[in-house]
């Protein structure tokens, strides 16, 4: 029982740590990300009212149509690659789930119960 007990302590304490590493690079990656998106879009912004001014008297209108098509173009294109991101993400806690399904194959095991089928 005290072994039993000592496991699930370990396990917790992998799933503190892995919870804390998760929060630290979400936060920083949070941080990082809407601080570039703020230059990127202040910075595009200002080069489409460059594009603008300078065709205003000749083809404004297209050149309006044409930063707008820019932003459509490029919105669609980060959308597909945040769901391709977060498609990819690995579970959370998957180290932690791993050793808590061995420990409960062994446990298993120990007190005689049918063994699982490892995948």
């Amino acid at each position: 029982m005290a072994s039993l007990l000592g496991m699930t302590q370990t396990r917790l304490e992998l799933a503190g740590v892995e919870l804390a590493q998760v929060r630290q690079t979400t936060v920083r990656t949070v941080v990082w990300s809407l601080l570039t998106a703020l230059a990127a879009a202040f910075a595009s912004l200002f080069v489409c009212i460059l594009v603008i001014a300078l065709a205003w008297d000749t083809h404004r209108f297209l050149a309006i149509a044409g930063c707008a098509a820019f932003y459509v173009v490029l919105g669609v294109y980060f959308y597909v690659q945040l769901k391709d991101t977060l498609a990819s993400q690995p579970p959370l806690f998957e180290a932690t789930l791993a050793e808590l399904g061995r420990d409960k194959q062994a446990v298993l095991d120990s007190l005689g119960g049918e063994p699982r089928e490892q995948s």
